[in-house]
């Protein structure tokens, strides 16, 4: 019998799914919509890559930078991994412990927020629905001004908590042998019921927390200066990025 610790983080994982699963097939029946947000994401990563590039260049924290950046804010489409997810979730509360379905929900928490925020974004870079999503770069003006158009400061601070919050556990888990075994000895039976994208996502996430051997350091500087360009683009800031991470 399931038990009942592993239902709640299981019917939060559902419920997330449901609604990721809306909004991407709204981005998709759009496809100039759908252009617009691939060159916004674009973009993002772009400055996210040079912001942290300190982070990045150090071998103790490189693996982290590049699982946050790559799994959870680079411009992919994960429609398929995500319905994979969805069809196979009865499999997963069998399978996975209820920490780890947890993760996989705040994961999914923050991937749903980020859509939505995203979507709000490429309607105020974008005002026009018949522009040529590439006729007009983006830059930390034009990005900063869309910001303080969508007014959406207070979820942009909850957005900064989640990915606060899953780097937490992550990290919380790595100390854990019992659970990273369990996490590795599900890999098989992860691919063969179509979980293989969100099993290697958590064991990429697991590893880069591990080789870290310690996160504050990384997960404190991450918070702090993302939460400091926030506070910028609020105060009216034109270029909030201009401090970037190798200039600091």
């Amino acid at each position: 019998m399931t038990k009942s610790g592993e239902q709640q983080p299981a019917a939060r994982l559902r419920h997330l799914l449901e609604e990721n699963r809306a909004l991407a097939d709204a981005e998709h029946a759009d496809p100039a919509f759908l252009a617009r947000l691939r060159q916004l994401q674009r973009w993002q990563c772009a400055r996210l890559t040079r912001s942290h590039a300190d982070l990045a260049a150090q071998p103790r924290y490189a693996p982290g930078v590049t699982f946050f950046i790559d799994d959870l804010y680079a411009p992919r489409d994960f429609s398929a991994r995500d319905a994979d997810v969805e069809h196979a979730l009865p499999y997963m509360v069998r399978l996975l412990p209820g920490k780890v379905l947890a993760t996989a929900a705040d994961a999914m928490a923050l991937q749903v927020l980020t859509r939505k925020l995203d979507a709000a974004m490429v309607t105020a870079l974008f005002p026009d629905a018949g522009a040529d999503a590439d006729a007009e770069d983006i830059d930390g003006a034009r990005y900063a001004e869309a910001y303080r158009i969508c007014n959406a400061f207070d979820d942009r601070r909850r957005q900064i908590a989640l990915l606060q919050t899953l780097a937490e556990r992550l990290e919380g888990y790595v100390h854990s042998p019992m659970l990273y075994a369990t996490l590795r000895m599900a890999h098989t039976p992860a691919k063969l019921i179509g979980l293989g994208d969100l099993q290697t996502f958590l064991e990429r996430g697991f590893s880069a927390f591990r080789h870290m051997r310690g996160s504050e350091h990384f997960v404190r500087t991450i918070v702090d200066r993302e939460t400091r360009y926030l506070d910028a683009i609020a105060a009216g800031s034109s270029d909030p990025f201009q401090s970037e991470a190798g200039t600091q």
